[in-house]
């Protein structure tokens, strides 16, 4: 009888914490898929970058040996850390900007204006390799759109090899990936100028503002949500660029145009230094973790402040 209690009380027991903890039964699945899919990998890949290991035999363990080669000696990963930089500066605030004019051109009233914006937002849900193929064929100096109105024109320098040519190559792809994203920007910031009462739209007519003095200080100030996001998203997707630099150049000529996404896929799968792939995968994660963390702390933060 006693055993018989002893299990009566442990089943109670048991129902009463089910009961005040019902909310982890329904985190348990999304925790179980956050162990596997993203706490397990994010270790193993720490692990693996302190090996030098080709991804199939047993690793040798280099301690932080990987790291010291990575910034010490790589000249390819410093060519990938100034590309990101090009690329982070020369896209995001471009798109931006781009993206502002012509969403606040399309909630002006003018004609066929939904049409403009399906037109403008086909490039970002093209498939980047398939932009890639024909952004390629277009730069092609034999041929390709760019160099033929070059020759008709008689402006020559448009022949150049926008692609082959180390000092261009990655301002080349920057181009394309501007051409492709804006359409993204401008669809944020139609959201935002529509939420804007037309209370205000109002006071600006009253007061005699003109088209440039309402945009600079009103309609832009009143964006800065839209502006931090488009920052943040920018910044994640510079860290995780692969496809365009892959189909485009594949980061040549002469690692011209390398990314850290292709670097690392380069040293995995094509050089088999999985190793020293996993510890730029580690550099990329803690870049990636500590822009956002500046990102969220500081602009974030001051957001939340003035609003």
């Amino acid at each position: 009888m006693s055993d018989l209690a002893s299990r009566t009380r442990y089943g109670n027991n048991w129902l009463s914490w089910l009961s005040r903890n019902q909310g982890l039964l329904f985190l348990a699945p999304a925790l179980a898929l956050y162990a596997v899919f993203v706490l397990y990998p994010g270790v193993f890949i720490f692990y693996a970058s302190m090996l030098e290991w080709d991804g199939v035999n047993p690793g040798v363990f280099v301690g932080f040996e990987n790291f010291t080669r990575l910034f010490v000696d790589d000249r390819s990963f410093h060519l990938a850390l100034r590309n990101s930089l090009y690329w982070t500066l020369l896209t995001i605030f471009p798109q931006m900007f781009l993206g502002f004019i012509i969403a606040y051109i399309l909630t002006s009233g003018i004609p066929f204006e939904k049409i403009f914006r399906a037109i403008f937002y086909i490039p970002a849900i093209i498939s980047p390799i398939v932009i890639g193929i024909i952004w390629q064929r277009i730069y092609n100096p034999f041929g390709g759109l760019i160099s033929d109105i070059g020759f008709a024109t008689g402006l020559k320098f448009l022949a150049v090899p926008f692609l082959a040519d180390p000092d261009i190559a990655i301002f080349s792809v920057i181009v394309v990936n501007i051409w492709e994203w804006t359409g993204f920007s401008m669809l944020l910031y139609i959201a935002g100028l529509q939420s804007i009462p037309d209370d205000i739209r109002d006071a600006t007519k009253v007061a005699g503002a003109t088209t440039w003095q309402a945009i600079r200080f009103v309609f832009w100030p009143m964006m800065r949500h839209v502006h931090l996001t488009l920052i943040l998203l920018g910044v994640i997707g510079t860290l995780q660029t692969f496809p365009l630099i892959f189909i485009m150049t594949g980061g040549g000529p002469n690692h011209a145009t390398e990314m850290l996404p292709n670097y690392i896929f380069q040293q995995a799968f094509q050089l088999q230094s999985t190793g020293y792939a996993s510890a730029i995968s580690v550099t990329l994660l803690v870049i990636a973790l500590g822009l956002c963390f500046f990102q969220v702390r500081v602009l974030g933060a001051r957001f939340a402040l003035t609003n």
